[in-house]
This record gives C-alpha cells, sequence and structure tokens, in this order.
C-alpha cells in the first residue's frame, strides 16, 4: 500500500510503535476506569438517554474527518476498497437467504428492503440504491451524512436516492422493528460505545427470515499489528487512534449475541487485500478470519 504523510510523520509515527503497542496491550489487560462500565463511562452520552451506544470521542473523530470520505486519495481510501468485496457479499446474501434465486442483471436489488446502519458517506449504500434497492442509511455524524446526500446528489441529480438519517441505531429500532430484509453493519461495531447493545438493536431492525451482515476486526495480535501498527504507524493509511485492540471483537462473541437475538451464522469469512502495494487496494474474501471479518447470519423465521 502506499504510504501517506511527511518524513517527519513517519518518523514519529515509528518512533511511537513501541509506546502504541505498551499502550493497546495495558488497556486492553486493565481498561481505563471511565470505561468499566459499557453504559456509564463519560465518552458515552448519558443512558437515560436511551442512546447507549453512542461514543462522543468516536463522533468527533469522525466529525474532523468528514470532509475526506470520498476522497480517493484521502484517509478513507482504504474503506473505498473495502467495496470489491462486501457489495459482491451482500448480492450474494441476498441471492442465496432472501431471493432464493439467481438475481437479474439489471437492478438485482429492485425492491429489496435494506438498511445500512453505521453508514458513514455512503460507501455501500450508494452503489446499493444503484442496483435498485429500497435503502436506509443511517449515522450519527451529522456532517457525513450531509457529506453522502450531496455526493448522491452531485452524481445521480434526477433520481432518488438512499433515505439517509441521522439518528441513532436505538431510535430507528424503536420506531421500524422487523421492517427490513437486510440489516447491513460494516466497519461499526469497535467504533461504538456499546457494541453488544447496538448488535441487539440491529437485530430487531431485522424482520423473521431476513438476512444480516456485521463485519470488523478480530481481536488478535495480527489485528494490533496489522490494523493499528501497520495501518496508523508504518503506512499511516488509517488516520491515528482510529482503532484500539481493547475494542476488536471476536467472531465467536459476535457469533454469540447474534444469537441471543434469534439470528443463526450461516457464513464467516475473512477479508484480505489482493494488492497491498496499492493507494487504494482491491479487497477479497479469504478464509483467515485473525484480522478482518464478516459474519452473514440470519433471522429464525
Amino acid at each position: 500500500m502506499a504510504m501517506q504523510g511527511t518524513l517527519l510523520e513517519f518518523i514519529l509515527g515509528w518512533l511511537m510503535i513501541p509506546w502504541r503497542i505498551f499502550v493497546e496491550i495495558y488497556r486492553h489487560a486493565f481498561p481505563p476506569a471511565n470505561e468499566a462500565g459499557e453504559h456509564e463511562h463519560e465518552g458515552m452520552l448519558d443512558a437515560s438517554s436511551g442512546d447507549i451506544t453512542i461514543d462522543k470521542r468516536e463522533l468527533s473523530h469522525w466529525t474532523k474527518l468528514s470532509q475526506q470520505w470520498w476522497d480517493p486519495e484521502g484517509d478513507f481510501a482504504l474503506l473505498h476498497g473495502f467495496n470489491h468485496c462486501r457489495i459482491p457479499m451482500i448480492l450474494d446474501a441476498y441471492s442465496k437467504y432472501i431471493a432464493q434465486k439467481p438475481l437479474p442483471d439489471t437492478n438485482p436489488l429492485r425492491g429489496a428492503k435494506i438498511i445500512d446502519v453505521g453508514c458513514g458517506a455512503g460507501f455501500v449504500s450508494e452503489p446499493l440504491r444503484e442496483y435498485g434497492a429500497d435503502i436506509t442509511g443511517v449515522d450519527m455524524v451529522p456532517a457525513v451524512i450531509e457529506l453522502a446526500k450531496a455526493h448522491w446528489n452531485e452524481r445521480h441529480p434526477t433520481e432518488i436516492g438512499p433515505d439517509y438519517l441521522c439518528t441513532s441505531v436505538e431510535e430507528i429500532s424503536s420506531q421500524r422493528p422487523e421492517e427490513f430484509d437486510m440489516v447491513l453493519c460494516l466497519e461499526v461495531l469497535d467504533h461504538v460505545a456499546n457494541w453488544k447493545e447496538f448488535a441487539a438493536q440491529s437485530c430487531r431492525l431485522l424482520r423473521p427470515g431476513g438476512c444480516a451482515i456485521f463485519s470488523t476486526i478480530n481481536r488478535t495480535l495480527a489485528a494490533l499489528i496489522i490494523a493499528i501498527i501497520g495501518g496508523e504507524h508504518l503506512l499511516r493509511i488509517v488516520p491515528m487512534d482510529t482503532h484500539h485492540l481493547r475494542k476488536f471483537i471476536k467472531p465467536s462473541e459476535v457469533e454469540y449475541e447474534l444469537n441471543k437475538h434469534g439470528l443463526v451464522q450461516v457464513n464467516l469469512t475473512g477479508c484480505t487485500p489482493v494488492d497491498p502495494w496499492a493507494r487504494r487496494p482491491r479487497w477479497s474474501d479469504v478464509s483467515y478470519c485473525g484480522v478482518t471479518y464478516a459474519i452473514t447470519a440470519v433471522k429464525r423465521a
């Protein structure tokens, strides 16, 4: 992957590696006191508000980066590349578990009701809408939602785009339970304050017989080295302080929580770049799930 940043930034990033490794391992073993309770720590909104999955520090982080989302050479270039495996995965899941037949070449998702929870600037919502899906995109960063709307209107000024909403998963799940054929939570779980509650509310949105896809980063030494040290310090292709080992989640933990809410795992796959030295690499599904992975699950009818 092509590196990004000034020589001084690279040197500082490399010099910080031993300290970052120590901090990540220490905070994984001994979480900060203000994170001891998932519902009360100061980085979240008050639990009485009902929005107990929202992490204010994450909102601040993504707000600062909001104008870079659609820059193909910016800090989100890595996420752009994910669509090479995520979009085919979504189409395949819809074909197998919802339509239960091959999809047409034109508008393959026509009639599909899909919600993209934590949609960001629309990397996934936008192409799914182009495939004909009736898609709702939800995110808690107002600037990012406005950017998503503007990008669609710039590219498709005469067409109806995704229904982008700036709201929490708790709010929309209370208003529209069991409404959607598919629920997507892609690269989101490790950025919320209470991932178990976030997953539970996302499951609530899914109709019986519907299909959900959750993707995130595994809590492994490989993920620490590749996602944090490699991505943030060595290559600087991910904004610093984006990921933290203590917030990574093992696939078995996600599967357990999904089972509690009536979903059965039907597929587990990893993801790796096929051209790792590109600035905007293309990603492909692999069997190794030690770094990034995606779980596909179906809700019991």
